[in-house]
């Protein structure tokens, strides 16, 4: 989100008394810069809609005929408060009973999966993670709560969008874990099913024509993946295709991802077995001549063990060309785990998945990521060019690993997930330090 140029002071002083028609909108967190933010967002989606951006405490302070004046509410939730006797959804569940035709949307930090449900089951119209909001998501959703035409009941729930609430046969959906330009993944349950399932849908339309060649070799595709059955990659649980959608079920994890847990730091030890855990993945993948081309940590799923899932296959079945990368994607991550191959619209091969596991392996063992920029020219300029950065002292032994996994050309890298996790192994293993030359690779903390 970008920083608000306006005085944080003045623009709550200037709150008014809107009416619905004024296009206004409400935003209600403590943190002051994080609810201008916001609030920015929204003007950077809507430009003729505005929003006033206000404390809990004055907000709770507003009648509800006040709050009930605004176009929708958006309350900024913390799952993760320092007085855990409050519930994080109680002003939700208030604003919902004292104004029932009122939009509310959530906006979560530190939520997850379970929390998304809980927050659609009290009454809010939407939920979003707060650090990946989509300015043209959200600018759908606000379109549509703009429209002159629109009945206070539909004010209440907004229509459905065909694109991002696709209907299934079987499958009632609950949330959007996540979405694109033509595809979207979300939390569904099946009545065959005793587990929610992470459905991905890939909208048809707008592609040109699907052949029956097209929907043969989806279907192969599908079974393919279903085969696979390795503890490191998430299970096909049911896989179709319609007029207008292909759809493929995976199992659901409600621990969160690799990028909830990236959050805080994670030990060399932690590094190392996550990284060898995706290397395995990697390795069963290519075997089957598949490619994910799309390795990030939100598409990696943690366990209650301590296990990590690879999961979302949408985009190894389509080629991800560098106009599909747009500035939306900073939100989701993609343009920081992309390989140079894809960003010049080549398509990448497994080395390519080797490529965006050296930026999770970095990211991981330093805590940041190798290569950043204010926009997308300088993200990708720098995967094309910059150097490959240098570790830390303290891990300085992975320097090598790291090198050739994130080498520009492809014939540079490892050629398959196997050598990787040799040289892997080699450098992670407890080393003596009565062995020759040990001092020039470091010795691994125990």
């Amino acid at each position: 989100m970008s920083n608000l140029s306006a005085s944080p002071e003045r623009r709550e002083a200037t709150i008014v008394s809107p009416k619905r028609s004024d296009g206004r909108c409400l935003v209600v967190h403590d943190d002051l810069e994080l609810r201008l933010r916001l609030g920015t967002l929204v003007r950077r989606a809507i430009p003729t809609l505005d929003a006033d951006c206000i404390s809990s405490a004055s907000f709770d302070a507003l009648t509800p005929e006040r709050i009930a004046s605004y176009i929708a509410l958006f309350l900024i939730v913390e799952f993760n408060p320092s007085d855990s006797a409050v519930d994080p959804l109680a002003r939700l569940l208030r604003s919902r009973e004292q104004s029932p035709r009122l939009p509310i949307f959530v906006f979560a930090r530190g939520g997850d999966e379970r929390n998304a449900a809980r927050t659609i089951k009290l009454g809010a119209n939407d939920y979003w993670p707060i650090h990946s909001v989509k300015i043209g998501e959200l600018g759908e959703v606000l379109k549509r709560l703009m429209e002159p035409a629109r009945s206070s009941a539909a004010a209440a729930t907004p229509a459905a969008d065909s694109r991002r609430q696709p209907q299934i046969a079987g499958y009632r959906l609950i949330k959007t874990i996540a979405e694109s330009a033509t595809a979207a993944v979300y939390l569904a349950r099946n009545d065959d099913l005793t587990q929610p399932v992470a459905l991905k849908v890939q909208a048809l339309k707008g592609r040109g024509e699907v052949t029956e060649a097209d929907r043969q070799r989806f279907v192969r595709e599908c079974q393919i993946l279903s085969a696979l059955n390795h503890r490191s990659i998430a299970d096909v649980l049911d896989y179709g295709i319609t007029d207008e959608y292909s759809y493929l079920a995976l199992e659901y994890f409600p621990c969160g991802s690799l990028r909830d847990r990236l959050k805080n730091p994670v030990s060399e030890a932690d590094a190392v077995n996550y990284a060898r855990q995706i290397g395995d993945a990697l390795q069963v993948l290519h075997s089957a001549n598949v490619v994910h081309r799309d390795l990030k940590p939100s598409n990696l799923m943690l366990t209650d063990d301590n296990r990590l899932i690879l999961i979302d296959f949408g985009s190894a079945s389509m080629r991800l060309a560098a106009s599909d990368l747009s500035r939306s994607d900073l939100c989701t991550g993609t343009p920081y785990y992309v390989c140079p191959e894809q960003i010049d619209n080549r398509d990448p091969d497994g080395r390519g998945d080797l490529y965006s596991l050296g930026v999770v392996l970095y990211e991981m063992l330093v805590g940041a990521l190798p290569y950043v920029g204010n926009n997308l020219i300088e993200i990708f300029t720098a995967h094309r060019a910059a150097p490959v950065p240098r570790l830390p002292q303290r891990v300085l032994r992975y320097q090598p690993i790291i090198d050739r996994l994130l080498a520009k050309e492809p014939d540079d890298r490892y050629p398959s997930a196997a050598l990787f996790l040799e040289d892997l192994s080699a450098v992670s293993a407890p080393i003596r330090t009565s062995v020759s030359g040990v001092s020039q690779m470091g010795v691994l903390n125990s």
